[in-house]
């Protein structure tokens, strides 16, 4: 399971970094050109701007149609007997490094956007865990169009 697991993480890094940033283009976009309101412009707190929450269910989505792409594309780099055990295997590092990231650059770390636990573990549900689901099912997603 820790076969290539510097690969791994940085095939996860990639993937994550990818959802990341198109959830801040779909932000901006909905910001500018079809007026939703960021926190500044409403007077909240990022949480709380509508532009963040009209956005909360795409992130879900983009997290399904993003991590199986980097995962398939992963896969085909690494010779294996058993794609699916190894396909698994991944999702289930990705899982948990995801976890770890999230915690370390939406909680821990100070920034503009930094969440409090609360913030972050429960005001954000379900669309947190429906985004670690999604990691999760990537396997499924792939293996579905590779067999």
């Amino acid at each position: 399971m820790l076969n290539n697991l510097g690969m791994s993480f940085l095939w996860m890094l990639l993937a994550y970094t990818v959802a990341t940033l198109v959830v801040f283009i779909h932000m901006l976009i909905s910001n500018k050109f079809f007026g939703v309101q960021n926190a500044k412009q409403s007077g909240t707190a990022f949480l709380k701007s509508p532009v963040y929450v009209k956005s909360r269910p795409y992130q879900v989505l983009y997290n399904v149609l993003i991590f199986p792409i980097f995962l398939w594309l992963y896969s085909k780099g690494i010779d294996t007997d058993n794609i699916k055990e190894f396909m698994l295997n991944t999702v289930i590092q990705w899982t948990i490094l995801s976890i770890i990231i999230d915690y370390i650059s939406w909680v821990l770390i100070p920034h503009k956007f930094r969440l409090t636990h609360k913030e972050f573990y429960i005001d954000y549900q379900p669309y947190i865990t429906l985004i670690y689901v999604a990691i999760f099912v990537s396997h499924y997603i792939v293996g579905f169009f590779i067999s």
